[in-house]
C-alpha cells in the first residue's frame, strides 16, 4: 500500500495522510497539505460517504423537529406546511434506496 492523502470534508478544512504501515495522521488541512507536499503525495478530493437509511431518518427527524412549532395548538398550519411535513414522514417509504432520496421543498414562512 502506498502513502495516500485525502480531504475529510467538503470544505477542505481537514485532511488525512495514510502511511504504508497502516498509521494515519489527520488534522488541519493546511498542515496536512504541507506534509503531503513534503512526501510528494497529492491530496485526493473529498468523497462524501454513501447515504444510509439511518442517516436519512436522522435528517428527516431533524427537519420535522425544526417545523414542530408549526403544529402548536394556537396556530393553524397552512396546507403547504401540512403537505411538507407529511412528505417528510413519507420519505423512507417513497424511495428504494437512500441515494435516491429527494427532499421536499420547505414552504416559505
Amino acid at each position: 500500500m502506498a502513502i495516500s492523502a485525502k480531504y475529510l470534508d467538503a470544505n477542505h478544512a481537514h485532511a488525512e495522510i495514510e502511511y504504508e504501515d497502516g498509521r494515519s495522521t489527520s488534522g488541519n488541512a493546511l498542515a496536512i497539505e504541507k506534509m503531503a507536499t513534503d512526501l510528494g503525495v497529492t491530496i485526493a478530493g473529498y468523497a462524501p460517504p454513501a447515504p444510509t437509511w439511518a442517516g436519512i431518518r436522522g435528517e428527516r427527524d431533524a427537519l420535522l423537529k425544526s417545523t414542530d412549532w408549526w403544529a402548536v395548538s394556537d396556530r393553524a398550519m397552512s396546507a403547504d406546511e401540512t403537505n411538507y411535513r407529511q412528505a417528510l414522514r413519507d420519505v423512507p417509504q417513497n424511495f428504494a434506496s437512500p441515494a435516491d432520496v429527494v427532499w421536499p421543498t420547505k414552504p416559505a414562512a
